[in-house]
């Protein structure tokens, strides 16, 4: 069978930029160098096809070789751009199988572009068959943001352009949602509205938690916002022809508050801050992921700037809103946080939050109190840097204490990884991760049927126990230390 890959330069911009043409030439010829040794090693073709793109051919069998050698051709890079003191990493797409080489090769783009929305320095491998599931390789250090005004600006433009075409809009965050979710999804209700258009918020009041519930009660106080709240049912009677859906804060159709919902609509778009997993809409209008952001809150109140008028003011539960979940999602501006996430939250302290009422709403009370430190309390070391707490079989936690359990644990001091099992609603057992950015938690959530971020992620598992699933996490830190 044949394979066709694409290498991409994630970042070659920022290394081009401010350099000169001696160095540019120079840093030319050394990822030249790099990759044709690698082709040589392989015995693939490559050819170089533009700056920062490569192609490259080769047999199913020299694919297979890459992948027991768990593609180490991403560290040697990573090592060589070290001691060249260069931020140089890359991503490839890989895609073979038995179909025309048309079909092979867009599938390999396809695959670079998830490599690339994941965050780059990682291989995304898959068969050019349906249903076929990628393989993921890599992804060890953390994102470089690639995000520009122009392409949020160019967004904005996209959704606008849909909420136009279509009569009402409806907004769905993931199941349990976070202030993150809930800020985002009124955020988008809000550009909604500047289109003059119906739209509407799909909560489940029976998955709200305390934070949820102290932005509900606040939310009475502003009557045509609250209307835009429904529940699922509701959205199913109201959804027609001229309905489109917008997924904020995740991408996952399983994680949807609602799977009725979401199999309703043939209109989606996405906006999210997560690495994307395997699993993903079909054919989506937009899709506007970006994982180097702090927050989807962060993402929506920027496509909000561009919408805006001056002198308009957002409406003051909504600019709060937004503030809470982009406070959520950085753990109050310690990670994650770039010079844009600042700025945002300077827009949004512009426009009316009140970071008062903020505070108010991430409280924890003191029950919630003691159960994060029970949690912590039944901590144990899996290794000197990396801590598991397992829960009482018997007690079932909400996901917000359960993050802000795991939380606590990485802020030890020597501790580089935490996780959490708890037992959770639904019969679910649920793993709440967290790192420093020494242990890439994404991939480990992943292979047990989860995601999230590098340094921030979750899964929940049906169907097992806590000391099942505590076994599980065991053996994959152990391969993944491999």
């Amino acid at each position: 069978m044949a394979a066709i890959g694409l290498i991409s330069i994630d970042n070659y911009d920022d290394l081009i930029e401010k350099k000169d043409d001696k160095q540019v030439s120079y840093l030319n010829s050394l990822i030249t160098t790099l990759i044709s040794d690698w082709a040589s090693e392989n015995s693939v073709f490559y050819k170089r096809i533009n700056s920062e793109r490569f192609l490259f051919v080769a047999k199913d069998s020299d694919i297979d070789r890459m992948k027991e050698d768990k593609f180490q051709f991403l560290t040697r890079v990573r090592q060589v751009a070290e001691k060249n003191d260069l931020p140089l990493t890359i991503s490839m797409g890989i895609a073979y199988g038995q179909e025309s080489f048309e079909v092979i090769g867009e599938e390999a783009q396809n695959n670079l572009d998830v490599a690339l929305v994941r965050g780059g320095d990682q291989v995304v491998l898959r068969e050019a068959v349906e249903d076929a599931k990628p393989q993921f390789f890599g992804g060890n250090t953390d994102g470089t943001p690639k995000r520009t005004r122009v392409r949020s600006r160019a967004m904005s433009t996209a959704l606008k352009k849909i909420f136009a075409e279509n009569q009402r809009i409806f907004i769905m965050g993931h199941r349990y949602p976070d202030m993150d979710a809930l800020g985002s999804a009124f955020g988008v209700a809000y550009m909604a509205m500047m289109s003059d258009k119906e739209c509407y918020i799909i909560l489940n009041p029976k998955e709200i938690t305390a934070d949820i519930e102290r932005a509900l009660e606040e939310l009475k106080k502003y009557p045509d916002l609250e209307r835009l709240v429904i529940s699922a049912d509701e959205a199913i009677d109201l959804s027609n022809d001229d309905s489109v859906l917008v997924m904020v804060d995740y991408h996952k159709p399983s994680m949807s508050i609602s799977q009725a919902v979401y199999d309703a609509f043939e209109k989606i778009a996405v906006i999210d801050h997560h690495r994307r997993g395997d699993e993903f809409p079909d054919k989506p209008l937009l899709t506007y992921i970006e994982s180097t952001a702090s927050s989807a809150a962060e993402l929506v109140a920027e496509l909000i700037q561009y919408r805006a008028a001056r002198k308009s003011l957002l409406p003051k539960f909504i600019s709060t809103a937004l503030l809470a979940g982009i406070y959520v999602d950085t753990k109050n501006f310690t990670v994650r946080t770039t010079g844009r996430t600042f700025d945002i939250a300077g827009y949004l302290k512009n426009q009316g939050a009140d970071t008062s009422l903020v505070q108010y709403m991430l409280s924890t009370d003191l029950d919630s109190y003691l159960m994060i430190s029970e949690l912590v309390s039944r901590s144990k070391h899996f290794k000197e840097d990396i801590v598991i707490a397992a829960a009482d079989e018997d007690r079932v936690y909400d996901s917000v204490t359960v993050a802000k359990a795991a939380d606590t644990l990485l802020s030890i001091n020597g501790i580089h990884a935490a996780f959490v099992i708890t037992k959770q609603p639904g019969d679910l057992i649920g793993i709440s991760a967290r790192s420093t950015g020494k242990v890439n938690v994404q991939t480990v959530m992943e292979a047990l049927g989860g995601g999230g971020h590098f340094t921030n992620a979750a899964t929940q598992i049906k169907g097992s126990n806590i000391d099942e699933v505590e076994h599980r996490l065991r053996n994959e830190l152990i391969n993944h230390d491999q």
